[in-house]
């Protein structure tokens, strides 16, 4: 008798968690249900899911937004495949900045349905940037030129946005991407490789105003103003204007052959070892272009001299109006006293 009503009781309880379970699930239906119906737009999932699997295959990546538009593409360079800017005359590209756009690319997600409306696409900032829109359009291609993405970005203060270039659909997104409006941050720009330490004189002609050389004794001693023959009234910005060449930040490159014209300011400086390296500033399509070639003054220094040019003979380099100044200030500007030049 009590092992049956033991069986009994057993069989009671066992109806009631699965009467539990079928409620239970029934109820995260309805929630389920509900949620979509108050948020309609919402929704989940990677914005190229096939990503994954293919991008092991990608050959070029394109970029095209209003501030700037460039291709990058994988080449075969001394027996290894590695990625360049082909329309910055093959510079290299830093393979963190291609690995940061792969990860975030593979990791795009969908969180909301926004609008289909193509009027209503410039307040999300996915225009067409190839019409003037805000967007920033991103192709990458493989080797057989098939598109394996293909896509308009919006980065805007509300947040990331995302269409198909084929499709007027625009959606939120969640993801991290690197810059890419910015050309300068794909490349290792770094126009003079030689630490400031080693400058031992600076000589300036600026696009105005006099030339003047700057100098000092050796890398412990304070810079100073050697001709013309003036009392160094501001000796922070003397150091600053004779150690700029070292320390610049270009916004752009080209191969030094396509950037041709006359000079608006040059520099010259002289290591302690021996290296001159001659500056030129060229205004071109409205930037201004730095050209660098070194020489040697002995023959001992001539390989120190070809290490900076293998560096840098080849190239341009775009730098801001400010930083240009930067390296051929006028001498006003280093000592707003300094008397004006003898008439001739």
């Amino acid at each position: 008798m009590t092992t049956e009503l033991a069986e009994r009781r057993k069989g009671r309880a066992l109806t009631l968690f699965l009467i539990a379970g079928v409620l239970a699930a029934v109820a995260a239906v309805t929630v389920a249900i509900e949620t979509r119906a108050s948020r309609p737009d919402a929704v989940a999932g990677l914005v190229v899911p096939e990503l994954a699997d293919t991008i092991a295959g990608a050959q070029r990546i394109s970029v095209t937004s209003r501030e700037a538009t460039y291709r990058i593409e994988r080449v075969e360079q001394a027996g290894e495949r590695v990625w360049v800017m082909r329309d910055r005359g093959d510079f290299p590209v830093a393979q963190a900045r291609v690995d940061a756009l792969t990860r975030g690319l593979q990791g795009l997600h969908y969180t909301r349905r926004m609008t289909s409306d193509p009027t209503k696409h410039e307040r999300l900032g996915v225009t067409d940037p190839r019409q003037g829109g805000r967007g920033v359009l991103v192709q990458v291609y493989n080797e057989r030129g098939a598109l394996l993405v293909n896509l308009i970005l919006g980065v805007e203060p509300t947040g990331l946005y995302v269409r198909r270039l084929d499709d007027n659909q625009a959606w939120a997104a969640r993801g991290e991407l690197p810059p890419l409006r910015d050309v300068a941050s794909w490349l290792e720009l770094r126009p003079l490789p030689v630490a400031a330490d080693r400058l031992a004189r600076v000589e300036i002609m600026p696009a105005q105003g006099r030339a003047y050389i700057l100098a000092r004794d050796d890398a412990n001693q304070p810079w100073r103003i050697a001709s013309p023959a003036l009392a160094p009234l501001s000796e922070s910005s003397v150091a600053a204007a004779a150690e700029r060449l070292t320390q610049l930040s270009p916004i752009d490159v080209q191969l030094a052959p396509a950037i041709q014209g006359a000079p608006q300011a040059r520099v010259r400086a002289h290591t302690f070892d021996g290296v001159m390296v001659d500056g030129e500033i060229i205004p071109r399509d409205g930037k201004l272009w730095l050209k660098l070639v070194a020489r040697a003054s002995t023959p001992e220094q001539d390989d120190a001299a070809l290490e900076i040019n293998n560096s840098v003979s080849d190239w341009a380099f775009a730098l801001t109006d400010v930083e240009a100044e930067s390296v051929a200030p006028p001498l006003t500007t280093l000592l707003p006293h300094a008397p004006e030049p003898e008439p001739q």
